[in-house]
């Protein structure tokens, strides 16, 4: 029996991969397709749900501010389009539009990454290659709010693999990218104390005691400033067995200028 000829529709949704990291793109073989902004969101809700999704549903959640049948205009608009820049990207089935299986979504890639650091499953050789893939967040510059959920998802996980990757990389010595990493972690969330003290451990892994206390007292001050409340008791503990007397004297010093002032 003869094989059947593959579709081509299949073939060309095959070489296809969706960017959401950052910004938004669709990469097919060595082509870069421009896809107007109603087909992006469509697929992009197709591919973050990863089921099929009925049209209506689709029609209220993209366009929510209009009549609904206007709405639903506006699906079958956008979706003529992505299929014409992508055949077979989309499918249609009894419960409504989903994206094609052979879609990849750096997304999955990322979260699957994610997952290895935080099982301690990551080889050295991984982890001198993984912070790039944990470093941007989920479409940052989308304003829509269906994608709040998958956003801050996404933000939690990488952070925690951020911080974990920053002490595996200080224990396989590659003190630069250990720092690179908590300092990544710092920068998505920079009153979470928990990347604050994995970037302190890793300068003082380094021998870095200056940095590591100019970290300290960088998360001590916006905690003050923006919460009213002081660094937990382990961060503490970690400071003042690394730098006590210097902590103490500062303290003494602030209390001085104060009661004189």
């Amino acid at each position: 029996m003869r094989a059947q000829p593959l579709d081509k529709g299949a073939v060309e949704a095959g070489a296809a991969r969706l960017h959401v990291l950052g910004c938004f793109e669709m990469v097919r073989g060595d082509e870069r397709p421009i896809v107007p902004t109603p087909a992006q969101r469509l697929v992009v809700l197709l591919a973050l749900r990863g089921e099929p999704v009925r049209r209506a549903h689709i029609a209220g959640v993209l366009w929510p501010e209009i009549e609904h049948d206007h709405a639903l205009a506006n699906v079958r608009s956008a979706l003529w389009r992505l299929r014409h820049s992508f055949p077979g990207i989309v499918t249609s089935t009894v419960s409504g539009l989903r994206a094609a299986t052979h879609l990849s979504i750096d997304l999955r890639d990322s979260e699957s990454l994610a997952h290895l650091i935080l099982r301690d499953r990551l080889e050295i050789d991984g982890a001198r290659t993984a912070i790039p893939s944990l470093s941007v967040d989920l479409l940052p510059d989308w304003d829509d709010e269906w994608l709040e959920f998958d956003r801050e998802r996404f933000r939690d996980l990488r952070i925690h693999a951020l911080e974990r990757l920053s002490e595996q990389l200080s224990a396989f010595g590659e003190h630069a990218q250990a720092v690179q990493s908590g300092l990544l972690a710092v920068q998505a969330e920079p009153l979470r104390e928990s990347a604050h003290l994995a970037l302190m451990r890793a300068h003082l892994a380094e021998g870095n005691r200056a940095r590591a206390l100019q970290v300290y007292r960088t998360l001590e001050r916006q905690l003050e400033t923006e919460l009213q409340v002081a660094p937990s008791q382990t961060t503490i503990d970690l400071a003042l067995e690394q730098f006590g007397p210097t902590l103490q004297g500062a303290r003494k010093a602030r209390a001085t200028i104060s009661a004189s002032g």
